[in-house]
């Protein structure tokens, strides 16, 4: 069964994503987490990469790395990201990017 990893990254959106969602406006710099579906708990950075490139991110940096723990899920501090999770595992990833 695959696992659920977080990537903490900031990049820019520069559009042309593969993906349909609610992006940031073109241009824009943000803190972002992608939640990955992964084989293993291995840190998968250029995996991550491409993905974060389908969501129409560039100039990306990475600033942290760990596969979810799903317990923490039934917290009130980390249930807002149950979705999150359960999107990953049904579609491969999920994106959250934070407002300036």
């Amino acid at each position: 069964m695959p696992i659920v990893a977080i990537y903490g990254f900031h990049g820019t959106f520069r559009g042309e994503a593969e993906y349909q969602y609610q992006h940031p406006e073109l241009g824009a710099s943000h803190k972002c987490m992608l939640f990955l579906a992964q084989p293993t708990d291995e840190q998968l950075s250029e995996a991550a990469l491409a993905e974060c490139v389908k969501y129409g991110f560039a100039e990306v940096e990475f600033s942290g790395y760990g596969p979810l723990q799903v317990e923490v899920l039934n917290t009130p501090q980390f249930k807002g990201f149950a979705g999150f999770y359960e999107e990953a595992l049904r579609e491969g990833s999920a994106l959250v990017f934070y407002p300036k």
